[in-house]
This record gives structure tokens, C-alpha cells and sequence, in this order.
């Protein structure tokens, strides 16, 4: 599988993009966000996933790991493949995206394009305990240890630091549920309400 590509972009057009890694040039469909920062001629580091079907390998092109992880979290949900997921990463920011799913706000990704209300209501139910478990978990790779006891409310600080929130957004957040005895997970889907 491939997981990382380093090249020049050999050339952009609608949603691909041809990178030409050492005289080989390789087709990544990416969202419209990954595809602004590339320029045609310069050089680009890419996130990769390898989609493996029975009658076509298709490469999907990432700006960076949360990005990717983002769209492997929409492609477990029934009837999201992964080009579906590109396009809904391509219509919204993937931290606006977390945040819609953690509040359980269906109306709010009714409104983004390509997603109609079933699938709104299925990504909702499939991912929201999942995307406090995703920032928790980040944060803990981050890290590279086991989960310390510093406190529920320092793990969730540090997972919604782990998925690009500022400290200052992190604790401000946090700090709105503050009071409420809940796990780390918890936390962190009612503080991304907040951010």
C-alpha cells in the first residue's frame, strides 16, 4: 500500500492531481482543499490512501494525516464510499466537519453539498461517540504512551490540541462543560460544540 508521496506536481485538473515521483507520475484524487496549497512545477509531499477494488486500485491525495483520518472515519459509515467522502471533504474543512458530527447536527451537514439527510443522520449515528474517541486517540499517538491519569479534562485539552485547536481554543472549550463528571471522550465531543 501506498501511504506517502513525494514529488513534483506534474499537473492539476478538476479534482486530480499527477504528481511525477521520480519519472513516475502518479494520479491522486484529492479534496478541493489539498488541491489550493499545490502548484504546478513545485515540488509536494502528499498523505496517500490506497483504495484496492476488484477492478481498479485509485490513489486519494491528502494535504495531511488528519485530513486522511477524517476521511477514513467517513468512509465507515453504510453508503459513504471513499470518492463520496472526497467530495464531502471537498464541500466543508475536516475541523468543521468534527464539529458538526461531535454536536450531532444533522441539519448543519444536510447543508453541505452531497450530503442529503439520510446520510447526514447515518454519519451521525455511526460517528459521533467515535469522533471523542478519534481526538482522545490522536492525542495519545501523539504522545507515544500509554494514557496517564493527569485528568479527564487535561486529556481532552490535549486531544482537541492533537486535531490543530489551539491551546487557548482547547481550554476555553473544555472549559464550558467544566463541572460535568465525564470521561475524557466525553469531553472532548461536548467541548468540540464550543469550538
Amino acid at each position: 500500500m501506498i501511504a506517502s508521496l513525494r514529488g513534483r506536481v506534474q499537473e492539476i485538473s478538476g479534482t486530480t492531481v499527477t504528481l511525477d515521483v521520480q519519472g513516475v507520475g502518479y494520479e491522486l484524487i484529492c479534496s478541493l482543499g489539498a488541491l489550493e496549497r499545490l502548484e504546478t512545477g513545485k515540488d509536494a509531499h502528499m498523505v496517500v490512501f490506497t483504495d484496492v477494488k476488484q477492478d481498479s486500485i485509485r490513489l486519494y491525495g491528502f494535504s495531511d494525516k488528519l485530513e486522511k483520518q477524517v476521511f477514513l472515519l467517513l468512509t465507515r459509515v453504510k453508503g459513504v464510499g471513499a470518492r463520496s467522502a472526497s467530495e464531502i471533504l471537498s464541500a466543508v474543512d475536516k475541523r468543521e466537519l468534527l464539529r458538526l458530527i461531535a454536536a450531532g447536527n444533522v441539519l448543519g451537514l444536510q447543508a453541505v453539498k452531497r450530503i442529503g439527510k439520510k446520510t447526514a443522520e447515518r454519519i451521525v449515528v455511526e460517528l459521533k461517540d467515535k469522533v471523542a474517541e478519534f481526538a482522545l486517540g490522536n492525542q495519545l499517538e501523539r504522545m507515544g504512551v500509554e494514557r496517564v491519569t493527569s485528568g479527564a479534562m487535561q486529556d481532552a485539552i490535549d486531544a482537541l490540541e492533537a486535531l490543530g485547536f489551539s491551546r487557548t481554543e482547547a481550554e476555553i472549550a473544555v472549559g464550558q462543560v467544566a463541572g460535568q463528571h465525564l470521561e475524557a471522550g466525553e469531553i472532548v465531543r461536548e467541548a468540540l460544540r464550543y469550538v
